[in-house]
């Protein structure tokens, strides 16, 4: 044996080490990230079982035009009222074109704790969408989890 052979093991040697490092990286990041998206996976679903809504009253008074809905956070989670979307008769309607959004009487707060009351009166009459009252509200937390109801007409 001479030089050659002794210089040609270094370099398969070496050659072999850098690739494993490369290997070990690429698949050590991989996992990585597999771990973190199974993690978020959990924890949102987690999320999701401790969350529950109910619709407590949907009224639609045709004297006023007005819509009012009462939605109890029955679950352990602490929700966003922003990041609670209100669909009535299926269209989405914005936070902003409530006349009052609430929780137990506060309109400042952005939470609504478990067994608190989630309450807004919605002018449907100032809609040209509407040319009768409303029939049905959706209330759909960022969880993904909603509530549905038939809204009662009284006047």
């Amino acid at each position: 044996m001479g030089f050659s052979v002794s210089g040609a093991t270094v370099v398969l040697f070496l050659g072999i080490v850098i690739s494993f490092g490369i290997a070990h990286a690429a698949v050590n990041n991989g996992v990585e990230a597999v771990n973190d998206a199974y993690q978020d996976s959990t924890d949102k679903e987690l999320s999701r079982q401790n969350t529950g809504i109910t619709i407590g009253s949907a009224v639609a008074n045709t004297a006023s035009d007005t819509l009012n809905v009462s939605v109890e956070n029955t679950g352990s989670s602490t929700l966003s009222i922003t990041d609670t979307d209100i669909l009535i008769n299926g269209t989405y309607t914005s936070h902003d074109s409530m006349e009052t959004l609430e929780v137990d009487g506060n309109d400042t707060t952005g939470l609504w704790l478990p067994g608190e009351t989630l309450y807004f009166v919605y002018d449907y009459g100032s809609d040209s969408d509407f040319t009768n009252a409303p029939t049905r509200v959706k209330v759909v937390t960022d969880s993904g989890v909603s509530a549905a109801a038939e809204v009662e007409e009284v006047s």
